[in-house]
């Protein structure tokens, strides 16, 4: 039996099987399979090995109940069951993720336009005081940090999330070519 997060995810194709579990399956629903399963990896309740064993299962599935297997031992999706304080917090984040995403866009027009400047004063234009393009640029963070009510603490936390995000993209990454080789032999 599949609790209510399998039902959810796999419902799309089960149910209309009629509940025979061994009812075949085709490349849609094994597809389907890998998204969910995906999900459930990306929500962290799977590691990497059970999500390469269940996405292997879930390759090669024949019937509903092969599909149905991989889901009976997961909870439901914490994020169907948001609390409105947790919807408060995640909009804050999305916030926080928002201006982190938009200072790093400026900070990167900054002192691109900073190192122009430089090379520009230094080698071209032959300017005596070259070096103050640095304060200035240094000078326009500082300002972008004030205007977008960006702290050291939101800061922070977006860089620790950027990177958690870039390690997990990367690791889905590798996953997903791994499988395709397999899938492809």
């Amino acid at each position: 039996m599949l609790c209510a997060r399998g039902r959810a995810y796999a419902g799309a194709y089960t149910e209309t099987m009629d509940g025979n579990p061994n009812q075949r399956i085709g490349d849609v629903e094994r597809s389907q399979a890998l998204d969910k399963l995906g999900l459930y990896f990306a929500d962290g309740y799977l590691d990497i090995e059970e999500f390469d064993t269940r996405t292997g299962a879930a390759a090669i599935a024949r019937t509903a109940g092969d599909i149905d297997v991989l889901f009976s031992d997961l909870p439901e999706q914490p994020s169907t069951a948001i609390t409105p304080v947790h919807d408060d917090a995640d909009k804050e984040l999305d916030l926080v993720l928002q201006r982190g995403k938009k200072l790093q866009r400026i900070d990167s027009a900054i002192w691109s336009v900073v190192m122009v400047a430089f090379f520009l004063g230094l080698f071209v234009l032959h300017v005596p005081y070259f070096w103050v393009v640095f304060i200035i640029g240094g000078a326009a963070s500082a300002g972008a940090r004030f205007l977008l009510k960006v702290d050291d603490a939101d800061e922070k936390l977006f860089e620790e999330l950027h990177e958690q995000e870039q390690s997990e993209r990367e690791a889905r990454l590798r996953i997903a070519a791994k499988r395709r080789r397999e899938l492809e032999q």
